[in-house]
């Protein structure tokens, strides 16, 4: 198990921060969004409601069926982290689905599932001279 650093899980997990996924089609082609879903509900996990995901739910799909990692980057200020993580489930249902859309819920949305990912590595991307490290 590879645990999230707690000062990426503040900047991970705090509304103002830019998060951004970056999957990959079949054909290779990389295709990131933003997306202020994006949480970490344990030091290990990470998901993200699917609300308007087309591409980036076809690219998870075929991302999960081989085992490849996707690539999270989230930043404030000067601080930017990457997790890059693996692809576990589409959850429809239970509690990360439900607790998901009780808090878009208070944006006027509604998550149809939410990806739930394990964490494999954590680098540092900040402006400072740790960028390009790995943390974990």
């Amino acid at each position: 198990m590879v645990a999230i650093p707690d000062e990426v899980m503040q900047v991970l997990n705090d509304p103002a921060s830019v998060r951004v996924i970056a999957t990959k089609s079949e054909k290779g082609d990389v295709h990131i969004i933003q997306a202020g879903s994006i949480k970490a509900p344990a030091p290990d996990t990470v998901v993200i409601g699917a609300i308007l995901m087309k591409r980036t739910g076809k690219n998870l799909e075929g991302m999960k069926a081989k085992g490849e990692l996707v690539s999270i980057l989230a930043g404030s200020k000067m601080q930017s982290y990457e997790i890059r993580a693996k692809v576990k489930d589409l959850a429809t249902s239970g509690p990360v689905f439900d607790g998901m859309n009780a808090e878009l819920a208070k944006m006027g949305m509604k998550a149809s599932g939410v990806w739930v990912f394990e964490v494999k590595e954590v680098w540092n991307q900040s402006a400072n001279y740790s960028a390009g490290t790995k943390m974990v």
